[in-house]
């Protein structure tokens, strides 16, 4: 009898110990990563023709602070083909956000060099992973902050920065997710952020650029681009009227504040630490000066074209 009671306890015990694993399951359980892929096809709306702007990828940094460069979260509801409480990706989060926004702006035109042809690269973009989790509770919750910045190799003079802050969620239906629903609602809502971060890069080039922006002839017209210069000849039209040189001028917005290093914002776009000169286009604008510990300040000024607008703040606590 005691042989038989030894042989069924030790027929159980793996059963048991696989059903913990399975209720509880632990952060280096494959079961728990989630792969996240950028598709290798172009989409259908991506840029046929490319700009003359090479761009290198510097690298994106986690700064989020989490217990490891995989972690995307917890849940606390069922997922199919998961065990465990713990959500992980099958890459470093940094690289995940890296590939999204390679895809990007390739899809919108721009030119991303990488091996030995980088170092001929015009323009570095760079920078860190703020946050990004994955939630299942109640509901799917995503959280995205990405903070990038656009430097011009020749001079080093940083040509854009800022953070684009990305939170959406959904109800993930009757049957619950699969690892699968989790990787698309992801890489949905990195494109959602790659997406706001080469918008934002693409019109500050060309207030700052038009030279690289100009259409060949017979080029296609582009919706949302405005075209400063053409080479088609003068016997053929240009595809998009020029504007007078009036328009592609811009100003000096230089900007202090007691005490320094306060993060500037220019309609929205992060541009620097005080103090801080730069060279934007023309027209009214929205400068909001930010500091931990003290009350944000923000002004209305107009830059004018061709001239220097300074604008000097004290921060109050």
């Amino acid at each position: 009898m005691l042989n038989v009671r030894l042989l069924v306890a030790t027929c159980l015990l793996p059963l048991v110990f696989t059903g913990c694993a399975g209720m509880f399951g632990s952060a280096a359980d494959p079961g728990n990563e989630i792969r996240i892929r950028e598709d290798s096809r172009p989409a259908p709306e991506a840029r046929q023709e490319k700009y003359p702007i090479t761009i290198r990828l510097g690298g994106y940094t986690d700064a989020r602070g989490a217990d490891s460069p995989r972690r995307l979260g917890i849940s606390t509801t069922r997922i199919i083909g998961m065990y465990g409480a713990d959500i992980m990706s099958d890459k470093d989060v940094a690289e995940v956000v890296a590939a999204s926004i390679r895809k990007r702006l390739d899809q919108d035109g721009m030119q991303v060099l990488s091996g030995t042809d980088a170092a001929s690269a015009s323009f570095q973009l760079s920078g860190s992973v703020k946050e990004l989790s994955f939630d299942a509770k109640d509901r799917d919750y995503v959280s995205i902050a990405l903070e990038s910045t656009l430097t011009d190799l020749s001079s080093g003079k940083v040509i854009w920065s800022g953070v684009v802050v990305e939170k959406a969620d959904r109800y993930s239906g009757v049957a619950g997710n699969s690892k699968k629903d989790i990787a698309d609602f992801l890489r949905k809502e990195l494109g959602v952020v790659a997406g706001k971060t080469s918008e934002s890069m693409l019109s500050v080039l060309m207030a700052t650029r038009p030279d690289l922006f100009n259409l060949a002839v017979g080029g296609k017209p582009v919706q949302g681009v405005t075209v400063y210069g053409n080479a088609a000849p003068a016997a053929v039209p240009a595809v998009i009227p020029a504007p007078s040189i009036d328009a592609v001028q811009n100003g000096t917005l230089a900007v202090s504040s007691t005490p320094p290093r306060a993060k500037v914002y220019v309609d929205g776009v992060y541009f620097g630490l005080t103090p801080m000169r730069a060279e934007i286009a023309a027209g009214v604008r929205e400068v909001s000066i930010k500091l931990d510990g003290y009350q944000a300040a923000t002004e209305k000024v107009s830059v004018r074209k061709g001239d220097t607008t300074e604008l000097e703040t004290k921060l109050q606590r």
